[in-house]
């Protein structure tokens, strides 16, 4: 057995390797797990780290009770593919890891070269990755080089002692592959403290209430204001949410399109074409922290995915986000996201249009009904979602790991 499992005077080392603990909001779940005792916590992080089209930038030293060590990559943005060239030795030799916990794909070349450093300078920790994935059925990959992909991700199978995945859909996957070891699903988190409906029922309608206001003058939108946050491709079903606007004929929302990429062009021109034009708005990606004050501001949240042979919604972060912000949250049926839902928001067909319609005219119309989902979504995200309750059952999988 590992004495850091057995013995109470020393706290578990823990040294996590996440491609985006430079992101500052992605680094609170770090500061939960640091602030359990047990936990004695070091996280790598690549220096420079491109996310949504955006360079990130990560400075080493001590934050919030766990130390941040950052190494060099090839490729940063790749997160398939990178790799580091410098500070990930070095990072281990110094954790001496009880707990190596690999934020990254089992496929990953950084998981395959966490495992192959930690072989030699930590050889009883041990080691577990993190999956989102859920397309590569029989180590089959949407993209290349897929045969390396597959080898990386046997040997990381039989490396690891267990593994975490980001939801249902992703554990059915390694399980099918002949993943047969311990397995947890943990899902993305966040921290409710920094959404505005956290600050009492009155408070958060009031400043939602003036929120809007403020949204409504900026851009001349007339409430209900429905949104879309993300990632602008085909992937995401943008499209189907214009379609959809274009369709409604009791309730003529305003659409507020937030974020960047290659379909921002075709969907100016669609949303023009489909004569909706005047009541949408394209705003630029807003950074993780600014997320929570623009969704305050927003009625009905939309996730339109679609499932394409590069793409099944592997969680969708932005569906926690809306619900802790008080939105009422609809999303299409692709991938995880009825599972992250429940019964806490409205679920139509991917792809369909009409149906999507249907259903913001219903939200729309139904003031009961918006009232029953909001508080039905902050409580799901209380019992699901905030890193304390998601660090706890992490810390429980490393005592478990520990004591096999």
């Amino acid at each position: 057995m590992n004495l850091a499992a057995s013995s109470p005077r020393r706290p578990i080392r823990v040294l996590a390797v996440d491609h985006t603990a430079g992101i500052i909001p992605f680094r609170k779940k770090f500061a939960a797990l640091a602030a359990r005792s047990e936990i004695e916590l070091t996280v790598l992080a690549p220096d420079r780290w491109v996310e949504n089209f955006r360079a990130v930038r990560a400075s080493p030293g001590e934050e919030r009770g766990f130390e941040i060590r950052t190494g060099r990559t090839v490729w940063p943005g790749y997160e398939n593919r990178a790799f580091f060239y410098t500070g990930l030795g070095p990072a281990i030799r110094r954790a001496r890891p009880d707990i190596l916990h690999l934020w990254e794909e089992p496929f990953s070349l950084l998981t395959l070269q966490a495992l192959a450093h930690a072989a030699i300078w930590a050889p009883r920790a041990k080691a577990l990755f993190f999956s989102s994935d859920n397309l590569s059925r029989d180590f089959h990959y949407a993209y290349r080089p897929s045969a390396l992909y597959a080898r990386v991700e046997r040997f990381a199978h039989r490396r690891c002692a267990g593994g975490t995945a980001v939801s249902l859909d992703v554990a059915e996957v390694l399980r099918e592959k002949g993943f047969a070891k311990p397995l947890e699903v943990i899902p993305l988190g966040l921290d409710l403290a920094d959404y505005l409906s956290e600050q009492g029922q009155s408070s958060g309608e009031i400043g939602r209430r003036a929120l809007k206001v403020d949204v409504a003058a900026r851009f001349g939108f007339s409430p209900p204001i429905v949104a879309f946050a993300g990632r602008l491709l085909h992937q995401k079903g943008v499209d189907l949410l214009l379609r959809a606007a274009a369709r409604m004929d009791r309730v003529w929302p305003s659409l507020v399109i937030v974020g960047e990429g290659p379909e921002r062009g075709p969907l100016e021109r669609l949303a023009a074409e489909l004569g909706i034009g005047a009541r949408t708005r394209f705003l630029p990606l807003v950074p993780h922290a600014e997320m929570p004050a623009l969704l305050a501001a927003v009625d009905v949240l939309v996730l339109p995915s679609r499932t394409t042979p590069r793409l099944k919604e592997q969680f969708g972060r932005v569906l926690i986000e809306g619900m802790a912000a008080g939105c009422v949250v609809i999303g299409s049926s692709s991938g995880a996201i009825p599972e992250v839902l429940g019964d806490a928001g409205l679920i139509f067909p991917e792809e369909d249009s009409a149906a999507l319609a249907i259903t913001l005219e219903r939200a729309l119309g139904d003031s009961a009904l918006r009232e029953s989902l909001r508080a039905a979504g902050r409580q799901r995200v209380r019992d699901r979602y905030t890193w304390e309750v998601i660090t706890k059952r992490i810390v429980d999988f490393y005592r478990r790991l520990l004591n096999a």
